[in-house]
Formats: C-alpha cells, sequence, structure tokens
C-alpha cells in the first residue's frame, strides 16, 4: 500500500521557527525518523504531503528520495480529501509522530487486509492524558493518533496504548520529550 506522510501543516502551536517534520529528535528530523519506519514496515510507495507552508520539508524530502505531492495547506481534512480524489487508498501518517512503530503500521494494514475498510487509530484520551500529554482534537473519549487507512466507507477506529501515540504540537511537548528520552522514561 501507498503511504503518505502529512507534512503540510503550519505548525503553528508548535511556535518555532523550523517546520514541524524537521524538528530533530536524537539526531534525526521526524521526516526521516516516519520515512524509515515506514520502509521497515515494508511500504514500497512512500510519498510527501508538502504545501506552500513547508518548503524545507519539501527539500528534505527530495534529499530522502522520497516522492512529493503538493496538497492546498488549508487544513489536515482538505488535504486528505484533495488525495482522495488523487488515490483510491492510502495509508496516512502525520509528520508529528516520533515514535511511530513499523510494528504499528504492520498490525494497521493487517487489519485493513481483514476488514477492507476505513481505519482510524486512535488512543484513550485518559491513556494519553496520563503520559502527561494533552490533545487539542478528540473524539469523545479518544484521541486520534494521526494514522489512518484512507479509503471510502465507515470507518473502524483501531485502538493502541504507548508512547507510539505521542505527536508533538508545542514547544513544551518537544522538550519533555527530548528530556524525558535523554533520561530514557519515555
Amino acid at each position: 500500500m501507498r503511504a503518505i506522510i502529512m507534512a503540510g501543516g503550519k505548525g503553528e502551536r508548535l511556535n518555532m521557527n523550523i517546520e514541524k517534520p524537521l524538528v530533530e529528535i536524537e539526531g534525526k528530523t521526524i521526516l526521516e525518523r516516519i520515512s524509515t519506519v515506514l520502509k521497515n514496515a515494508g511500504i514500497d510507495e512512500i510519498l510527501v504531503a508538502v504545501t506552500n507552508n513547508t518548503p524545507k520539508t519539501k527539500e528534505k524530502a527530495k534529499k530522502l528520495k522520497l516522492k512529493i505531492i503538493q496538497t492546498p495547506g488549508r487544513e489536515y481534512v482538505e488535504d486528505i480529501q484533495c488525495l482522495m480524489e488523487k488515490f483510491k487508498e492510502f495509508l496516512a501518517v502525520s509528520a508529528d509522530l516520533p515514535f511511530l512503530t513499523p510494528g504499528l503500521i504492520k498490525n494497521v494494514l493487517a487489519k485493513y487486509k481483514e476488514m477492507k475498510q476505513p481505519i482510524s487509530v486512535v488512543t484513550p484520551k485518559q491513556s494519553y492524558e496520563k503520559m502527561g500529554f494533552v490533545s487539542s482534537v478528540t473524539m469523545g473519549d479518544f484521541v486520534p493518533v494521526g494514522v489512518n487507512v484512507v479509503t471510502k466507507g465507515e470507518d473502524y477506529f483501531y485502538m493502541i496504548k504507548g508512547k507510539a501515540t505521542i505527536n508533538i504540537n508545542t514547544k513544551e511537548e518537544l522538550e519533555r520529550i527530548r528530556n524525558e528520552r535523554a533520561s530514557k522514561t519515555i
């Protein structure tokens, strides 16, 4: 299956002078980390969805020999809809998941193969907050993780817990992750 790394956001909540996919954790950008995870999960076609908001991410993706696709960049959902017009199905991965694992990707794709319907990966809000993070987007008692199999049909919610669910939205979250990684508590 084709995977598209969603890397076109403005990163306004991060409030740093760097595009979010280019933030480094342990010497690697989040874009590098995610593309490596996808390759290790057996994904053979990886695209990076960029916008006018992320010109440096576009350049980094080219250096990593990843395919580029341009989206409008007005909002995440609109960019997904734009991509749905081009592709029948794809795996969408947000470019703010530094602890994504090949195992998670493989499990989600296996579930899709079994069910043949869209999949949204979620985590319990309580579990996410227990790790010390707060999401600006919730779906009732759940937090969307930023990994989705996009196709037509009714969503199946695939629930996970743990550090693979952590996404970086603020400078404080980034510093916390860097500090806790240095002390090996995450």
